[in-house]
C-alpha cells in the first residue's frame, strides 16, 4: 500500500485528468486502485477531495493518502461462516458461499470473502490467477448464496475458463418469486449491463444467444401469490436471472434492487435466491460432473 504521497504538477502534466495523472503517476498501480481512491476521498487536489475529470493546472498539489498496489486486491486467507466445500479432487472444488458474503474483494486488503476461504483451503490458486477472485470460475452476488466453482491447477483453470466462455458451466438456481408462473419458459430479454449498479432489460428484444436466456420452470405454487422455481442458466450477464425474473412480472422476494416494490415477509432479510446446482465437463476425464449444494431451511420450509 502507498501512503501519503504529495504530487505537483509539472509544466507537461498541466490540462491532465485526476484519474490519467495518477495512473501515469504511478503505471504499476491497477486503475482499479486509482478509481477506488479518488471515489473513497483519499485522493486531494488542493487540500479538497476531486472527481476523477478533475482537469490539474500546473503548481497544483496532488495529495494522494493511500493507493493499493496489485497484491493488496489480493483475497485475505481466512475462514467465512457458513462457506463449505460441496465437492473437491485435485484438480476442482465447489465451494458453497453463504448468502450475504461478498465473492470476492471490492476493496483492498478486504478478508471475509468466498475467494479468501478458497485461498485459506489452497494458498497455491494464487499462483494460477492472481486477481480479486483467483480461480473462482462464477460469481454470485452479495445477497446470493450457494454454488462456487473454481479450478485447483493451471490446467483446469486453462480448460474450464473456456468451457466457461462456451456456455459449458450450467448453473440452476432455486428462488422464490412474486407472482404466479404456471409453466416452464424461456426469458430471452437481451441484457445492457454496461455501467452502474442496476442492468437494463430490453424486453423488445430477443437476445440471438441461447446461452444468455434464462429457463424458468415452476417448483411449487405456495400460495400467497408466490412461486418456488427454478431458473437454469450457461452463460449468464451480471444480475441475469434477478433482472429477467423482474421484467417478466416476477421479481425475486427480497430483491430490492429490482423489485418495484419491496418484499414484506419470507425473504425480507434476504434475496431469496440460491445457487443449487453446477455442471460441468470435468477438466480431467471429460465426464459430466453435477455437484447440488442444498438450500437453507428458508427456501425447504416454504
Amino acid at each position: 500500500m502507498l501512503i501519503l504521497q504529495s504530487l505537483d504538477v509539472l509544466p507537461g502534466e498541466s490540462g491532465a485528468r485526476l484519474d490519467r495523472f495518477l495512473r501515469d503517476r504511478f503505471p504499476g498501480v491497477p486503475s482499479r486502485s486509482v478509481r477506488f481512491a479518488i471515489e473513497g476521498g483519499t485522493v486531494r487536489v488542493g487540500g479538497a477531495p476531486s472527481p476523477k475529470g478533475r482537469i490539474l493546472r500546473e503548481g497544483e498539489t496532488v495529495t494522494v493518502g493511500s493507493l493499493a498496489e496489485e497484491t493488496d486486491w489480493l483475497p485475505v486467507p481466512s475462514d467465512l461462516p457458513g462457506a463449505f466445500v460441496a465437492y473437491e479432487d485435485p484438480h476442482v472444488t465447489v465451494l458453497s458461499k453463504p448468502h450475504d458474503a461478498h465473492t470476492e474483494p471490492q476493496r483492498p486488503l478486504e478478508a471475509g470473502t468466498l475467494a479468501g476461504y478458497l485461498r485459506m483451503l489452497h494458498p497455491e490458486v494464487a499462483g494460477i490467477s492472481p486477481v480479486p477472485g483467483l480461480s473462482l470460475l462464477t460469481r454470485l452476488d452479495f445477497a446470493t448464496s450457494g454454488a462456487v466453482p473454481a479450478a485447483l491447477t493451471l490446467q483446469a483453470w486453462t480448460y474450464l475458463r473456456h468451457e466457461r466462455e462456451m456456455g459449458g458451466i450450467r448453473k440452476r438456481y432455486l428462488c422464490l418469486v412474486e407472482g404466479n408462473v404456471p409453466e416452464a419458459i424461456p426469458i430471452d430479454y437481451a441484457i445492457d449491463s454496461g455501467g452502474g449498479g442496476t442492468v437494463r432489460v430490453r424486453k423488445e428484444t430477443a437476445d440471438p444467444d441461447p446461452c444468455r436466456w434464462t429457463w424458468i420452470e415452476p417448483v411449487k405454487d405456495i400460495g400467497a401469490g408466490r412461486t418456488l422455481l427454478r431458473a437454469t442458466i450457461s452463460r449468464g450477464k451480471r444480475h441475469q436471472i434477478r433482472a429477467h425474473l423482474a421484467a417478466a412480472g416476477h421479481p425475486i422476494v427480497g430483491d430490492r434492487r429490482y423489485a418495484a416494490v419491496p418484499s414484506a415477509g419470507p425473504g425480507k432479510t434476504r434475496l431469496m435466491l440460491h445457487a443449487e446446482e453446477v455442471t460441468f465437463r470435468h477438466p480431467a476425464t471429460g465426464e459430466t460432473l453435477r455437484v447440488v449444494c442444498p438450500a437453507g431451511p428458508e427456501f425447504t420450509a416454504t
